[in-house]
């Protein structure tokens, strides 16, 4: 069974005020050293990780485009030349739009990458994001795109701005409508502790929409991307026939993931690991070492070997975010009956085919169903094997 290959590149030219992801301002020297290391650990991974074919490859961030395309080629040369790479592999990259230009994408293109993720975010409140683009910036990226040949675009998008309204949103969403991405991934705005924006909304220097404005806004969005022939197959995420983000389905699938640099994550197997988050130390502690089995590396800042439950939880997890549900028959343990007709009762919960999955109406209380079917699940501890 194949695996999917995800490197992060946790560099940014600018900080955006609502960002708490692993990353860091751009240095060309910390990030030449960071990349070049990347692509000698996929050189010299274990034999039993070079035996299976990778089926997906996600350059995300930070901001993958800041960096040069030559960083990017010689990731994906290791790849080609020292793993099993699917000839049909899909290749994402993510990318902000005041980075796109035509030499930029075509190097990019050689090297492989046949799927762009622009972050856009919004077309109208990109400002107090702390975003660089302006929207007609963003709407000639999307032209460079096309025209050097691009034809898997994702484009991010956010709802539930400061001060947006359903006129507000309708902007956004005809910007972005009139640009025809394959895939569009929506996601609320959250006010991570600590960052710029939170403390500016705890100093009451703006509003965010409540709980009922919230769910308006997000069933807004459901119905015109729905009208406008995307398919909603993610709590956020919706595409084209055909154009749904294959590497994101194989890991809610529950397939194995290779995480390589700062801050990534690996679930191999029954193991999951984290690199070390600061780039600096994430060279230091890997340069050098000799990765002997497939178990975490040497240098890993966090291990942890998965449990028959922690395995059922993530199914849980993953599983609740997709519309199509998840196959409770995956659980090593079981979910008792009364909470499944509990959530049916209620509404939040669809059960047919074999398949378990929220309704419509569960979608925007998706975490509070997740902690019911928690509570519900009844498993062993026993590691998996």
């Amino acid at each position: 069974m194949g695996f999917s290959l995800y490197v992060h590149v946790p560099f940014c030219e600018r900080i955006c005020t609502y960002c708490d992801f692993p990353r860091v301002l751009h240095d060309p020297r910390t990030a030449d050293a960071t990349l070049s290391l990347i692509a000698r650990v996929v050189r010299a991974l274990p034999d039993g990780m070079r035996e299976r074919p990778v089926a997906t490859v996600f350059f995300g961030g930070g901001t993958p485009s800041c960096v040069p395309a030559a960083a990017i080629a010689a990731i994906l040369d290791a790849v080609r030349q020292s793993l099993r790479l699917s000839p049909d592999a899909e290749i994402s990259l993510e990318a902000n739009p005041e980075d796109v230009t035509l030499d930029w994408i075509r190097a990019i293109r050689d090297a492989g990458v046949n799927r762009i993720s622009c972050g856009v975010q919004s077309f109208t409140c990109a400002g107090p994001l702390g975003r660089r683009h302006t929207p007609q910036r963003a709407v000639e990226a999307v032209a460079t795109l096309r025209a050097a040949g691009v034809d898997n675009l994702n484009l991010d998008l956010m709802f539930a701005l400061p001060g947006q309204g359903p006129a507000e949103l309708d902007r956004d969403l005809d910007a972005l409508l009139a640009l025809s991405p394959e895939h569009v991934s929506c996601y609320g705005l959250t006010l991570a502790p600590g960052t710029p924006l939170a403390r500016d909304h705890a100093a009451g220097r703006f509003a965010t929409p409540d709980d009922d404005a919230w769910n308006a806004l997000y069933a807004r969005l459901q119905d015109r991307l729905a009208a406008a022939g995307y398919g909603h197959y993610e709590i956020s995420n919706w595409a084209r026939p055909g154009y749904e983000c294959r590497h994101n389905l194989r890991i809610w699938e529950g397939a194995d993931y290779l995480g390589l640099g700062p801050a990534a994550v690996t679930r191999w197997k029954r193991w999951r690991w984290t690199e070390p988050v600061d780039p600096e130390e994430y060279v230091r502690r890997a340069s050098g070492c000799a990765w002997p089995g497939e178990g975490p590396p040497p240098w890993a800042g966090q291990a942890e070997v998965v449990t028959a439950t922690g395995a059922d939880i993530e199914t849980l997890l993953t599983g609740t975010r997709l519309l199509r549900g998840f196959d409770p028959a995956r659980l090593a343990g079981r979910l008792e009956e009364a909470c499944i007709c509990d959530l049916r009762a209620k509404g939040l919960l669809w059960q047919t085919d074999g398949r378990i999955g929220l309704t419509r109406a569960g979608l925007p209380v998706a975490d509070s169903v997740l902690d019911c079917l928690v509570a519900a699940l009844r498993g062993p501890e026993e590691r998996l094997e």
